[in-house]
């Protein structure tokens, strides 16, 4: 694929810019903009002669500049015959941009229909920042044998990358239930593949559908409640929880409830450290002041005396 030292000056609107080869294509930002218009146009494109005319193969948004402008281009010539060698030259002019996990994407969907599986982990991978046998790039397959509809959600930032082995666990049919739950909210990793582990277990442990467990627990129709993206999220997450571990979840509901009616008219704040691992509970306050303090200890006394203790000290034998 040997550059040409011929560069051409053309006009900018009769080069062809629709080749699947520009996996990257976007349009140009207002900084690239500024310095085509200061400067005029620093670097050639790059552009093959198909004998049916000039086709861009790099240097999409140096391009639309001009074109925007009503100029001329200069381009470079390359030889480039095949779609591997039209992928590689673009990988290779577009070298210093930073990469994010759709454009990785993107790339390797391009090229996975030119080459083996070896090829495309051993070659592709590391001219994409990825190595071979990182999780990373085992992700990364994975999400390529994924719909096209999650591959968008990826793209969007909707779904994070490391959710692609618990979707490819699934079944399509569970794939599309819980779809409507990353169509519109920004999940972080932690929370996107812990609901979506959560509710692939919750299916296996009821040998149920997961588009009926969602529905009976009601979490279908929290998107739909017009909830901030962060309340939707915290709602999913803590429903999602509840029907991976119904258990583990009623123990919670009953230590809250105790822990309500101590708290009661305090300051003082009581949680359960441990996920119910053993019983007992945390006790913590913020004082800044010595009646503030006087006050914390008489509270503390009188709390001493109630009731609720007796259901949150056997809480912890209650879990299996």
């Amino acid at each position: 694929m040997p550059f040409s030292n011929e560069i051409r000056t053309v006009p900018a609107d009769t080069v062809h810019a629709a080749g699947d080869h520009l996996f990257w294509a976007a349009e140009p930002d207002q900084g690239l903009i500024g310095s085509i218009r200061e400067f005029g146009q620093i670097a050639p494109v790059l552009t093959r002669d198909t004998g049916r005319g000039m086709e861009l193969v790099a240097g999409y948004r140096r391009l639309q500049v001009l074109r925007q402008q009503g100029g001329l281009a200069l381009a470079r010539m390359v030889e480039a015959d095949t779609p591997l060698d039209l992928g590689l030259l673009y990988l290779a002019d577009n070298s210093r941009r930073v990469l994010d996990d759709a454009m990785r994407l993107a790339a390797l969907r391009y090229f996975r229909p030119l080459m083996d599986e070896g090829a495309l982990t051993t070659d592709i991978l590391p001219r994409l920042g990825v190595k071979p046998k990182s999780k990373d790039a085992r992700l990364l397959l994975t999400w390529l044998d994924l719909d096209e509809g999650w591959q968008e959600r990826l793209a969007k930032g909707h779904v994070p990358l490391a959710a692609g082995e618990v979707l490819a666990r699934m079944a399509p049919a569970d794939r599309e239930a819980v779809a409507p739950l990353f169509n519109d909210l920004a999940w972080s990793r932690s929370n996107g593949v812990n609901v979506l582990t959560w509710l692939f277990e919750a299916g296996k442990m009821a040998d149920a559908p997961l588009a009926e467990i969602m529905h009976r627990s009601g979490l279908a129709d929290i998107p739909a409640r017009g909830l901030s993206p962060k309340d939707a999220i915290a709602r999913l997450t803590a429903e999602a929880r509840l029907v991976r571990y119904p258990h583990l979840s009623s123990l919670q509901d009953d230590f809250n409830r105790a822990a309500g009616e101590l708290m009661a008219g305090t300051t003082w704040r009581v949680t359960q450290p441990n996920n119910f691992e053993t019983g007992g509970a945390e006790l913590s306050i913020q004082v800044r002041t010595p009646e503030q303090l006087a006050k914390a200890v008489r509270d503390l006394e009188t709390m001493a005396g109630l009731s609720p203790w007796d259901t949150l000290w056997n809480l912890g034998g209650k879990h299996e």
